[in-house]
Order: C-alpha cells, then sequence, then structure tokens
C-alpha cells in the first residue's frame, strides 16, 4: 500500500474501506501544503476535489452580510469540500488554513467512487447532517445579531429626526414665546379679543402657496413688521391672505399695525411649533410601541395574536427598505385572532417582506392580504419582482440555498419561514409568474408549539 493509502487507512473514514477502493482513492489524490492563512476553499466557486486534514487547523467562514461569520474550526482526521461534491454546487463556504497544513486532495471522480461504499456514505452523511446543523446555529446566531444591530441602528435613525425636530421647535417656540410676552405688555391681550378668523383658507399647491406668501411678505415688510418674511409663512399656513390683513388693519395706525400683525405672525408660528413637537413625540412613541409589541417584550411565548398589528407593526420597522415601494394591505374585516408564537410570526413576515423588497430592487408594489379560511388565517405576500425560475422553485426553501451572490444572503431567511410555519402547524406555499409572485401562509387558529 502506498504512503498515501497509509495516510488514509489511519483517518476513520476510511479506517474499513476495501483494499481495492482505499488504493484507488490513494493513487489519484495528491499530497499538498498549504501556509497559514491562505484560503484554498473559496465560497461561490466550483467544486472539483474534497481534501482530508493530515496535519494542521483550518477555519471555515460564510460571508454574511458584508462579514466572514466563523462555522467552526477543524484539524487532523477532518474532511472538507465534501458538500458541494455530494450536491454537485458551488462551494458553501470558505476554508482557510489558520497554521501550516498537510492535506490530501482527492478528485471528485475519486471521491465519487467512495459512495459505492455504505460504511463510508454513513460516516460522511453523518458528518454532513453535523456541520448542517452547526453552520445553521451559527448562521441564525449570526442573523439574529446582525438583524438586532440593524433594528438598533434604523430605531435609532427613525428616532434621531423626531427628537431632533423637537429640540428645533422647543428652541424656537422659546424666542417665540419671549417675543410674544413682550408685545403683550406693550399693547395688551385684550386686542386678541378682537381678531377674526381668517377666510383666505390655505394654498393648494406648493406654487400658490409660495405666491400667497410673496403676497402676505411684501404687505408686511410694506407695514414695518418685523420678521416679516419668516411670519409670512406662518401666517400663509394658517390661512391668511392679504385680503385678511387689509381688513383687520382698514382703521389702525401704522405703529399699531405693525405690533399686531407680528402679535398674530408669532401667535400662528407658536401654535404650528407646538403642532411640530406634537407630530414628533407622536412619532417617538410610536416606535417604541412598535418596537416593543414587535420583540414581544416581557409576554408568553405563545398568546392570542391580532396578524393584522403584526404584519403592520413589521411594515413600520422595514420602513428604510421600502422606499420607492408602493405597499397596499387588505385584511378581512372578520380575520380572527389566532394562539400563535408571536415573536416567531413577526419573524416570518419580516423575513417575506425583506425578501419580497429584494426581488423588486425598490421598485413596484407590495401587496398583503389577509383572510379568514376554514380552521385558520390565511396571509399572502406578493410582489410585482421578476418570475423565479421554475427550476429554483422546488429549493426555495432548502437550508443555505440562494440565488443572491456570495456575502448578499445566507440562504436562511425562506428556510427559517419555511421551518417556522410548519413548527406551529400552518403552511407555506409560493406561486411565481412575472410580475407576480406570492408567498401564502396557512396559519392554524391553535398553534402546536
Amino acid at each position: 500500500m502506498t504512503d498515501k493509502g497509509d495516510l488514509l487507512r489511519a483517518v476513520p473514514y476510511f479506517t474499513d474501506l476495501p483494499d481495492e477502493l482505499l488504493e484507488e482513492v490513494s493513487r489519484g489524490s495528491t499530497e499538498i501544503e498549504v501556509s497559514e492563512g491562505k484560503a484554498f476553499i473559496r465560497e461561490g466557486e466550483e467544486a472539483h476535489t474534497a481534501y482530508v486534514v493530515i496535519e494542521g487547523e483550518l477555519e471555515v467562514t460564510k460571508l454574511s452580510e458584508g462579514r466572514q461569520v466563523v462555522l467552526t474550526r477543524v484539524g487532523p482526521g477532518e474532511v472538507q469540500g465534501e458538500m458541494a461534491l455530494l450536491e454537485e454546487a458551488p462551494r458553501s463556504a470558505t476554508v482557510t488554513a489558520v497554521t501550516h497544513a498537510r492535506l490530501l486532495e482527492i478528485p471528485a471522480a475519486a471521491f465519487r467512487s467512495l459512495l459505492d461504499d455504505p460504511t463510508f456514505v454513513r460516516s460522511i452523511l453523518k458528518t454532513v447532517i453535523r456541520r448542517l446543523r452547526t453552520t445553521e446555529a451559527a448562521l441564525r446566531h449570526s442573523e439574529r445579531m446582525a438583524a438586532l444591530g440593524m433594528m438598533a441602528a434604523q430605531l435609532m435613525h427613525e428616532l434621531n429626526n423626531p427628537a431632533a425636530a423637537l429640540g428645533r421647535s422647543v428652541t424656537a417656540l422659546g424666542e417665540v414665546y419671549e417675543k410674544l410676552g413682550s408685545l403683550a405688555i406693550a399693547w395688551g391681550d385684550s386686542n386678541a379679543d378682537r381678531i377674526p378668523e381668517p377666510h383666505t383658507g390655505i394654498p393648494g399647491s406648493a406654487v400658490e402657496r409660495a405666491n400667497r406668501e410673496e403676497e402676505v411678505g411684501s404687505w408686511l415688510e410694506a407695514h414695518s413688521v418685523p420678521e416679516a418674511w419668516r411670519l409670512a409663512t406662518a401666517l400663509v399656513e394658517d390661512g391668511w391672505g392679504v385680503s385678511d390683513l387689509d381688513a383687520l388693519f382698514s382703521d389702525q395706525d401704522r405703529e399699531s399695525i405693525a405690533e399686531l400683525a407680528q402679535w398674530i405672525g408669532l401667535r400662528c408660528l407658536a401654535g404650528q411649533l407646538i403642532d411640530e413637537i406634537r407630530l414628533g413625540a407622536s412619532r417617538i412613541s410610536e416606535l417604541v410601541r412598535v418596537v416593543k409589541g414587535y420583540s414581544y417584550l416581557d409576554q408568553a411565548p405563545v398568546q392570542e395574536i391580532d396578524i393584522r398589528s403584526g404584519i403592520d407593526d413589521t411594515l413600520v420597522l422595514l420602513r428604510h427598505k421600502l422606499d420607492g415601494v408602493s405597499v397596499v394591505t387588505d385584511y378581512s374585516d372578520d380575520l380572527p385572532r389566532i394562539d400563535a408564537p408571536g415573536r416567531d410570526l413577526n419573524q416570518v413576515w419580516t423575513n417575506l417582506v425583506d425578501n419580497a423588497a429584494d426581488a423588486m430592487d425598490g421598485h413596484g408594489e407590495l401587496r398583503i392580504t389577509a383572510r379568514p379560511v376554514d380552521g385558520g388565517v390565511e396571509v399572502a405576500v406578493a410582489n410585482t419582482g421578476p418570475e423565479i425560475p421554475p427550476d429554483v422553485l422546488p429549493r426555495i426553501f432548502d437550508p443555505f440555498f440562494t440565488t443572491k451572490e456570495p456575502g448578499k444572503g445566507t440562504g436562511l431567511g425562506l428556510h427559517t419561514v419555511h421551518t417556522i410555519v410548519n413548527r406551529i402547524g400552518g403552511d407555506i406555499a409560493v406561486e411565481s409568474a412575472d410580475g407576480d409572485t406570492r408567498f401564502v401562509v396557512t396559519l392554524p387558529l391553535q398553534s402546536r408549539g
């Protein structure tokens, strides 16, 4: 027996191989050395060989959302690259030598001859199953952490806008309040009782509004009103026009006109700033409510779920991914509540909406419908993206299967959806044509887990 045959016989996978088969594989194999830090299997490349580790340590990584996720480390006696040969698919991970390593390189033809031996097949299948579980667990953890980080970043971004607006409005409101106080002292609050409501109305278009602001600003400036152009915007926003101002000040002297017009403008501005503060505070409260509801903090794993609320909350959190996408929801009025794990269901909606957004590449229509069916609820998530090829459809829910380029997806999103839906006793199907791809989820009224 050759030296390579002796090396293989010492590896558990090959210990019980018949001598003839072992000799055939060893003759076709090549002993190679890999220097520290070198990647000899790269994710996405075609597979032509498998490797047996004789000496050294290897690291297996997978690109996920732009970063390398470490799946495992292996040492002497392990086989690498077998999954791609078994699937006849591109490499699903990258393998790099952590230390200087000696390997036996087995070409695809020699590897396929090993599959004629039942003992080797059992051993390699056990290894494949173990690695699939390890890989799935590692990528799930990575995805959860990435999703948590993305949600936190998006939440901070969404909170920052209304918070900044609140800060600006409060500062401006303080200035307006101080000026209002000074003016009130100057001529007395009793004048406020004489101020009628404007009748001109708020302009309907941006052009009309700009023209009105120009007219009102010129009027204020002509009557020596301080901050004429700033107050013109506030007055027009509240429905004031030049005819309203003329009617109000027809019997006033110039000094009184300037003071009273400024007071009215500042009062309008103060009201608008208060509305901005109210809107900003409401937006912050909405985001906090959505995140709390989405994560089902401090709630039981299985509970009574309102499908509509879960989908709507998901759409709020994924608003940044749906820029340019028209979102249409259609919920039946008689949609029943169901007993299910709310956190898991929100993960289903998140993955389906995220998948639809990616398919449409920022342009198209997302349609979500929910209706009662016999014994449960049916939710359809449809998008107007391109058709899923017929040869891809049968594998759409397979773990690690993805049509995206390496690093753009882990291939676990739809697999996770399928797993969750089946675990709680539901069903998911997919139909696809160009411009109409829909995932239909059927859920029981009572979850089984």
